[in-house]
């Protein structure tokens, strides 16, 4: 029987409807995707090419002296980042001018370097490169937000083959997570605790939602999840702010990312993704948040009952999901 669930961050209502359900294999591509090769002399990301990409603002090197991250602006930018952030507008017609940084992050050399095919220290020097990266777009007293995120592949949004992620700093924050701190606000004033860090303690002890937990991070898939196999990735540790990560969770976040998407992989058929660093605005109290990481695979549309009602009909029941992707996660494991 179809039941409503509420996901008490992010305020949000869920159809699980089981009887849409389809098998994993049934969620596979009809697209077969070609076989890439490791250097593209037409790719602009491609090493060789790197006076074909706009402004370099940062590179992390190999010991060999060869690049592994390159951060460079991005050439069709959302926004401008010499504009100034003035607001204008009425009380109907509220604006602010498009200042904003987006920047784009070259992961890997490699033409082909999917994250599964990284080796761990490779996935750890993107993510120190998002820290790094973070860490000097929170000093420009202008921005208030910094999102970071991976569309990989064209159901996802991406343009191009070649590896890359994307950091867009704004001037304002979304309404959507405006109404997600207020919540936890909420929970700590009622309770003198954190919501998400209550929640995540709940997730472990049920064990019936979590796909893969290490020393300093735990991944479930959420009791209300949007969609299939929609998975989260929370710091044990409190910190509302990405930024603040540190070393020894960047070596245990690559693990576990690695982890997560070679289980959505194998168990559906490699399908496109979104991947959200999900941070605090800039200035926010560290009690009122706690960052986390969004993993989306691009199984099925919005249609127009969502678009309607805001409420998502996910086929696949998060405790079966979740099983189904632990399962496999512990086989790869073995397999390593």
């Amino acid at each position: 029987m179809p039941e409503f669930r509420y996901n008490i961050l992010t305020g949000e209502w869920v159809i699980i409807a089981t009887e849409r359900s389809k098998r994993p294999i049934e969620f596979a591509q009809s697209v077969v995707r070609p076989c890439l090769p490791m250097h593209d002399p037409n790719c602009p990301f491609c090493p060789g090419n790197e006076s074909h990409t706009t402004a370099e603002i940062e590179r992390r090197n190999a010991p060999d002296g060869t690049w592994q991250t390159r951060v460079i602006k991005n050439k069709f930018p959302a926004l401008d980042e010499l504009a100034k952030p003035d607001h204008g507008g009425d009380f109907f017609h509220t604006r602010i001018n498009g200042f904003g940084v987006h920047e784009v992050v070259v992961d890997s050399p490699r033409h082909d370097a999917t994250i599964t095919r990284l080796s761990l220290p490779d996935i750890e020097t993107i993510l120190y490169t998002y820290r790094s990266r973070y860490r000097a777009l929170e000093l420009d007293e202008r921005v208030k937000h910094i999102i970071i995120f991976k569309n990989n592949g064209d159901k996802a949004g991406s343009s191009l083959i070649h590896p890359h992620s994307q950091i867009i700093a704004t001037p304002i924050v979304s309404g959507q997570v405006d109404a997600r701190i207020s919540t936890t606000r909420e929970y700590r004033k009622a309770s003198g605790r954190c919501l998400i860090c209550d929640m995540v303690r709940s997730e472990i002890e049920s064990n019936r939602r979590i796909v893969d937990k290490n020393e300093h991070f735990a991944s479930f898939l959420p009791y209300a999840a949007l969609s299939s196999y929609h998975t989260w990735v929370f710091p044990l540790r409190h910190n509302a702010h990405f930024g603040r990560i540190e070393d020894e969770e960047i070596t245990a976040l690559a693990q576990i990312l690695r982890n997560v998407i070679r289980g959505h992989e194998r168990l559906l058929n490699y399908p496109d993704y979104n991947f959200v660093v999900r941070s605090a605005p800039v200035g926010c109290a560290n009690d009122d948040y706690h960052w986390y990481i969004s993993i989306i695979p691009r199984l099925s549309k919005t249609a127009g009952f969502e678009i309607g009602s805001n409420i998502y009909i996910n086929g696949t029941l998060p405790e079966t999901g979740a099983l189904n992707l632990r399962n496999i996660i512990d086989v790869l494991k073995d397999d390593m």
